[in-house]
């Protein structure tokens, strides 16, 4: 079988990266189209793996609706050369794209409609498959709907595909037995981000001041963030950035992924923007499993009383641990899952 990849953020990279490596094992065919976008690129680079990029010039949906016009027109080339059975990826070209050329486009989505509308309303009409999280089978897409008892993020994090290399901590320049704490601000400048909002940069120094007194603190930026921050980005490359997190003792910051990620390592998270309360799989993950907790950027006072009182609780890392068991016994690995349904599919 023939496969086309379309990944437009580094997440995407990291959903697919294994059925990949597992497609490519068992002798099939798989073209990449990446978009420029954080360091997506640098991720594929760093994996050896050819791709064709499509950058975007300027900032809006004006410069988006471009960039994915020209995704769309370099997938339907690359479809009708290496004649592709399946046009695969986050991605609203997908659909439109394999309609075109007789190929079968299979739509991964993770955040619930409503969330995403511009992307719910563009990528899933048109699409062949819509694979979701099995806390959205209330969307309802009908036959072509297919759901999975978990998440994304444990198509990368499972077990069977992720163990956090404790050497991290050298990396970092800490002893094996400091605490450290990881801030992730995130630019907001995705399609479906318009309009929302995250943590500023005062709530940042808050942030900063506050986890200081307990360990060091690191910020992961996907922005250009303020000169007096820029002393605490991290300093490993980005395919390190689990074992930053899983290690950590807290993960701060206005990303949905990142602290999701977080929560299906066993680290404890807290969420900050808008979205909070909007996204069913962070929900089940908060009220279901206890790994991670949201609120909006006005009730930031109350974010932080949540971190004092996690600050000063004992064993809060085994405690994390054991609510992470009882997860993962309940969800799948994904990138299994994913491989069973490409050979189901075919």
């Amino acid at each position: 079988m023939r496969f086309i990849f379309d990944l437009g953020h580094p997440a995407h990279f990291h959903l697919f990266k294994n059925p990949i490596s597992t497609l490519k094992e068992l002798g099939h065919g798989v073209e990449i189209i990446a978009r420029d976008k954080d360091c997506l690129l640098e991720l594929l680079d760093r994996e050896g793996w050819s791709y064709k990029s499509v950058f975007r010039c300027g900032k809006g949906l004006i410069a988006l609706g471009c960039q994915n016009f020209a995704a769309f027109r370099t997938a339907v080339s690359t479809a009708w050369r290496k004649r592709a059975d399946f046009i695969v990826g986050t991605s609203i070209v997908a659909g439109p794209a394999a309609r075109l050329c007789g190929a079968k486009s299979v739509v991964f989505g993770e955040d619930d409609a409503k969330a995403v509308p511009i992307f719910a309303k563009l990528a899933y009409p048109v699409a062949h498959y819509v694979v979701t999280p099995d806390c959205l089978k209330f969307e309802n897409y009908g036959k072509k709907h297919l759901t999975y008892p978990g998440y994304q993020e444990l198509a990368y994090l499972h077990p069977n595909r992720y163990q956090a290399n404790p050497e991290i901590k050298r990396d970092l320049g800490l002893n094996s037995d400091e605490r450290y704490f990881l801030i992730r601000l995130v630019s907001l400048t995705a399609h479906h981000d318009i309009g929302e909002k995250g943590v500023n940069t005062v709530q940042a120094f808050e942030l900063l001041e506050r986890l200081a007194k307990y360990g060091r603190v690191f910020i992961s930026a996907e922005k250009v963030v303020d000169e007096k921050l820029e002393k605490y980005l991290l300093p490993t490359r980005a395919e390190k950035i689990f074992d930053v997190m899983a290690f950590a003792d807290m993960v701060i910051g206005d990303s949905q992924t990142m602290c999701a990620e977080a929560a299906v390592l066993g680290t404890p998270s807290l969420r900050c923007n808008t979205f909070v309360g909007r996204l069913s799989y962070l929900e089940e993950l908060e009220h279901k499993y206890g790994l991670t907790k949201g609120f909006l950027p006005d009730d930031f006072d109350k974010l932080l009383q949540q971190i004092d009182k996690w600050l000063v609780e004992e064993n809060i890392k085994d405690n994390w641990q054991q609510k992470r068991t009882r997860m993962l016994e309940e969800k799948c690995d994904l990138t299994d899952w994913m491989v069973k349904l490409f050979d189901r599919l075919a």
